[in-house]
């Protein structure tokens, strides 16, 4: 069976990437294509882009009607490529456009003046009913599977779908990681014996509370604040030139060797996500037996970290993150194995196995 695996936009380190790679090992021996479909091209010519979620019914509806009929099966993996229309139709389901649904007010109060908050209104209304009228229906003629129970229960709020099943992404143990990117092993760099304080991802400010941890570096110099990851364009809003001098801000592409090193050498990862689908990268961090600081509206990670034995979830401000981070420091040595054993509930084999057998007994028939 030729297998189409279709995300948004065009390929990029993150999460996406790795199911990506994880349902390729899934189904080794189909004839499997990635394929991106980038709203640009959707786009009346000239469009100015600032204002493409303006023109999100139109071009919605264009990708509703791309022709992937050589393909037996289409998995699709992003709000956009999830209104493509096809007989065989796998949705795994990771989130909405966030700003417009489980982030609206937070992306709102962002919006300083009067005019540009009137606009994000219109914007996010003009997506929500596209959604409507392309995302809706086609997600209740397509099988639905969700990343984590949080991205369920969205469904049934935003989309009143109830019926999907939950399959977790997973994470590799230190030995696969290290086996499956070649990595080179070097000693440890920890400078002077100040801890030092992880936070990788994406560096979207909202979505991953950036501007919590840089206030709590305020009100605790004693340690260094490592904040790495890919470019987002909502880290252009971070005063970079006044960043706290105990705060490393390092904004670019990662190689797998790159990021062994950021893990391997901090002595915690800071997790202050807002409404987090599931959280891939903080059990990353637990295979590296890194305990987790994050808050208690952190979405998926809520479930996949256990307070007080991977972890410490505290509320989303600077003094109680600082009272995590001072926890966790504290206790870091007893709670390594309890991460390691963490990470490996959620391993990419099941994820795999899991994904492969719900194919299997679709009986999906192909013409």
């Amino acid at each position: 069976m030729k297998i189409g695996v279709i995300a948004d936009g065009k390929e990029q380190e993150g999460g996406t990437k790795e199911v990506i790679s994880h349902i390729k090992r899934a189904f080794q021996n189909n004839d499997i294509s990635i394929e991106y479909v980038n709203e640009e091209n959707f786009l009346p010519k000239f469009f100015p882009i600032r204002w493409k979620d303006a023109f999100r019914f139109f071009y919605l509806r264009k990708i509703s009607h791309i022709d992937l009929s050589k393909y037996g099966l289409v998995i699709t993996l992003q709000p956009d490529s999830h209104c493509i229309r096809h007989k065989n139709h796998i949705v795994y389901f990771q989130h909405h456009k966030k700003q417009y649904y489980d982030l609206f007010w937070q992306s709102l109060k962002l919006r300083k003046k009067l005019r540009k908050k009137i606009m994000f209104i219109v914007l996010a209304g003009a997506a929500r009913i596209a959604d409507r009228f392309y995302l809706t229906p086609n997600l209740r003629k397509s099988f639905i599977v969700v990343n984590s129970p949080i991205v369920g229960n969205r469904l049934k709020k935003y989309n009143k779908i109830a019926n999907y099943l939950v399959i977790y992404p997973g994470c590799d143990s230190v030995k696969e990681y290290i086996q499956n990117n070649d990595i080179t092993i070097s000693p440890m760099e920890k400078g002077n014996g100040t801890p030092t304080l992880l936070a990788f991802s994406r560096l979207n400010v909202i979505q991953k509370g950036i501007d919590i941890i840089i206030e709590t570096a305020l009100i605790m110099p004693q340690y260094k604040f490592v904040i790495a990851g890919p470019y987002d364009n909502t880290i252009d809003k971070i005063d970079r030139k006044n960043l706290p001098a105990n705060v490393n801000l390092v904004v670019k592409e990662f190689s797998a060797q790159e990021k062994f090193n950021l893990f391997s050498n901090s002595d915690l990862f800071l997790a202050p996500y807002m409404e987090e689908d599931f959280g891939i990268t903080p059990l990353e961090a637990n295979a590296f037996g890194k305990p987790v600081v994050y808050c208690d509206d952190s979405g998926g990670i809520v479930y996949t970290q256990k307070h007080l034995e991977t972890g410490f979830m505290c509320k989303r401000n600077a003094s109680d993150f600082a009272n995590g981070i001072e926890y966790c420091i504290r206790n870091r040595g007893d709670m390594e194995m309890a991460c390691i054993s963490n990470s490996a509930e959620y391993s990419w084999g099941k994820f795999e196995k899991c994904f492969k057998e719900y194919v299997d007994k679709l009986n999906l028939v192909v013409s």
